[in-house]
């Protein structure tokens, strides 16, 4: 071949000239005869797999088709995953191409062009000792001495020009209507969000999703700022209602008012408060926003000066003369160490009090208080998701994402996804909105985020949850739908993207631990029997997947003999993914019972329900004497296993439930998010008390079941394990002891007689 005979793949012509001219003419047909195109891809990648056989000196003589090549290949770890892939969506269309003559889809066959370029580029890297210079992928252009038909030629170039890869650097973010656009004429409709200045091509759904990402300009929170769009995303919060009555009740005083708002970072402070300063000024007039006031005043100042500065109206020495008003946003950890330090200028033992009174830093249950001239709001026990008998929900989460789906005139990503159907845009993220709309998918979703913040106590501000809702919608590479083969539409699709991410946000890490491809389950089990052993997939897929936009996904898939190895895994975990999004029943069945269970008894402790509650207690008891062990009822054992004898104690627990307080309601919003315990020793006069979370309760239950605890397992629960030795001490050993010799399975008796007197009996 001389240097001027360059070629698409031309590079594999010394090692496989047959793959080399099947893919030249591949690509010289893809504008004149799409189906030829595509069968000619077939023979390369034929030509290729055969080269294969040859050079690793395989027989293959009983290997007639080529998905057994392919399967023993792949099996045997000649192919890569990738590569292997490739091979598969080369094999699927070129069958279509060969058995149908209507088959004649010049975008499958565009497909197909990068498919053979990447077996290409693999088969010239491992089999070749050459070092040309592979040349950069690029897509097939028409040659210019063919007549090619004005509309192949639109239709080619709308799929490779713009809109078909979108960047953040081709998306402009949305700005005020009222900003400067200068002199270009933009379509502003002044009774909606969606302001029409892209460019043809490019997408305006795509670039309202972009605005909820954290890299946009909408995540910067500021108290000052309340834009159209995050007023259109606002959700009425409880903690903003009752803010909202505190200030309304002090409207008319004349005296001065301390209102503290309590949290931690990326709660939602500036939110509210930037929300309070555009829709209720007449709320705030008169008082003084300080959001973090230890970053609002003199570098030189550390903490607690500056706080000093700004609590000095509310001193001891100014309190009942002033007539400030203030709204402080402060971190929980910040304040406690103020009102416990000493000041130089002024003392605070009023405010001292009054947080005290507040209990903010008991166990109970502080979402407000006031008290004369204070007032305190609590963020941390006002959570964003409810509590009921029956389980979980979230209004929050729940309103944010029927925000973002509701098919309404005012809802700017619904009017950007219809502006985009209007030009004739469609790519994954579109198909992945289309999905996001079905309820239950939303349902599915609040669930998996309320799963993360009880099992692995994420806190999830508005912000980082919108940002995740971006991140299950818009893939890396954002291409128009034609040009994706079968196996990158599943990849960038919803459940896929929810579950696939794990490296993206500390939210998706969580979530992809709650994978249903991980759940041990007869019915995922059932489902893998089906479709290893069925011949027609058609019918299994209608059978779990109602929802017609997934089920387009997996319909190119029609039995298992059209999938080899890591090909098969992505389609069955993209099944189960899509199943456990869609179809209730199915979802039903995957739930974790320790999760359901331990939500109830949250709720149970949370109203006080002492039938159920003494329930609960049982169920801890007998994993706390399983634990330690036990050689019979009432008695645990005081030393350690590997000991020749065994020393064990009576233990009588004695549960109490005077720390908790009734409430009669049905849905939980304000509670105590782990399960508090209380235990008293026989004259009732000491208490111990068991913070118990999911973590903790899912291992009791464990043991509780008969599982031993490891040393990890000690490691995690070592609050346990310090309560454990505090309550050892409410046992009876100094009264009685029972010693167990395993070798000779004998029990003895230490214990004091009437007369004050050890006796060693036999039992």
């Amino acid at each position: 071949m001389s240097s001027s005979e360059v070629y698409f793949l031309s590079f594999l012509e010394n090692i496989s000239p047959i793959a080399s001219q099947n893919a030249r003419k591949m690509e010289e047909l893809i504008y004149e005869d799409a189906s030829s195109s595509i069968v000619k891809a077939r023979l390369f990648a034929e030509a290729i797999l055969n080269e294969v056989f040859k050079n690793e000196k395989i027989d293959s003589t009983y290997f007639s088709s080529l998905y057994d090549k392919i399967s023993y290949l792949t099996r045997e770890g000649y192919i890569e995953r990738n590569i292997q892939q490739s091979f598969d969506i080369i094999r699927l269309s070129g069958n279509k191409a060969a058995h149908d003559g209507s088959y004649n889809d010049i975008t499958e066959a565009f497909k197909l062009h990068k498919e053979i370029y990447k077996i290409g580029v693999w088969f010239y890297e491992v089999y070749s000792l050459e070092q040309l210079k592979v040349p950069l992928y690029d897509i097939p252009k028409p040659r210019e001495k063919e007549n090619i038909q004005d509309l192949v030629k639109k239709q080619i170039l709308e799929l490779l020009g713009t809109g078909i890869f979108e960047t953040d650097k081709t998306i402009k973010e949305a700005e005020d209507v009222s900003g400067d656009k200068g002199n270009e004429e933009v379509e502003v409709d002044k009774h909606s969000l969606l302001i029409k200045d892209l460019e043809p091509g490019q997408s305006y759904l795509l670039r309202e999703l972009r605005r909820l990402k954290d890299s946009s300009q909408e995540a910067i929170e500021n108290a000052s700022q309340f834009t159209p769009f995050k007023d259109y995303l606002h959700v009425d919060r409880k903690i903003q209602l009752d803010l909202e009555r505190i200030l309304e009740s002090n409207r008319n005083c004349n005296r001065g008012n301390l209102i503290l708002l309590c949290g931690s970072v990326g709660d939602g402070k500036s939110h509210l408060l930037a929300y309070l300063k555009n829709k209720k000024p007449h709320l705030i007039n008169g008082y003084t926003i300080f959001n973090d006031a230890t970053e609002s005043f003199s570098p030189n100042k550390n903490a607690m000066e500056t706080l000093e500065e700004v609590l000095k109206d509310f001193s001891d020495e100014n309190i009942n003369r002033s007539k400030e008003k203030v709204i402080l946003a402060i971190n929980m950890g910040v304040l406690h160490n103020f009102i416990n330090t000493s000041h130089k200028e002024h003392s605070y033992n009023i405010l001292k009090q009054f947080v005290e009174q507040s209990e903010l830093f008991s166990q109970n249950i502080t979402t407000h208080y006031s008290d004369d001239a204070f007032d305190l709001l609590s963020f941390g026990d006002y959570h964003s998701y409810e509590i009921t008998e029956n389980g979980s929900e979230s209004f929050f989460y729940s309103s944010l994402l029927e925000k973002i789906c509701t098919p309404s005139d005012e809802n700017p990503f619904y009017l950007g996804f219809k502006e985009d159907e209007t030009n004739q845009l469609h790519t994954m993220v579109h198909e992945n909105y289309k999905l996001l709309q079905n309820g239950f998918v939303q349902d599915q979703i609040v669930q998996l985020i309320i799963q993360t913040i009880v099992k692995k106590k994420l806190v999830i501000s508005a912000r980082a949850f919108l940002n995740f809702i971006a991140d299950i919608l818009i893939p890396d590479e954002v291409e128009n739908i034609k040009l994706l083969n079968e196996f990158n539409v599943l990849e960038c699709s919803l459940p896929n993207l929810l579950f696939n991410r794990r490296e993206r946000s500390v939210i998706l890490q969580a979530v992809s631990q709650l994978d249903p491809i991980h759940r041990r389950s007869v019915y995922i089990d059932q489902l893998v029997v089906d479709l290893n052993t069925l011949t027609d997939w058609n019918k299994i897929i209608d059978e779990y997947i109602t929802e017609q936009t997934p089920k387009s996904w997996l319909k190119p898939f029609l039995t298992r003999s059209n999938l080899t190895g890591y090909s098969f895994n992505i389609f069955f975990e993209s099944f189960i993914r899509i199943t456990f999004l869609t179809n209730e029943t199915f979802a039903a069945n995957l739930i974790d019972t320790s999760y359901t269970e331990y939500l109830k008894n949250l709720y149970y402790f949370n109203t006080r329900d002492t039938k159920k509650i003494k329930g609960f207690y049982d169920e801890i008891q007998s994993a706390i004497f399983k634990w330690k062990g036990s050689p019979k009822k009432d008695y645990i054992y005081i030393n350690k296993p590997s000991e020749k004898y065994r020393l064990s104690q009576k233990l009588d627990l004695q549960p109490s439930i005077d720390h908790l307080k009734p409430n009669t309601e049905k849905v939980l919003e304000s509670f105590k998010s782990s399960i508090m315990l209380a235990y008293q020793d026989g004259s009732k006069e000491n208490k111990l008390f068991l913070d118990i979370d999911f973590p903790l309760y899912q291992l009791l239950t464990k043991v509780r079941e008969g599982y031993r605890p490891n040393k990890k397992d000690e490691e995690d629960a070592i609050k346990f394990l310090e309560f454990l030795e505090k309550l050892m001490k409410f046992g009876e050993k100094k009264k009685e002891i029972l010693v167990y010799f395993p070798k000779d399975n004998r029990f003895y008796t230490i214990k004091r007689d009437n007369f004050d007197v050890f006796v060693f009996e036999r039992e």
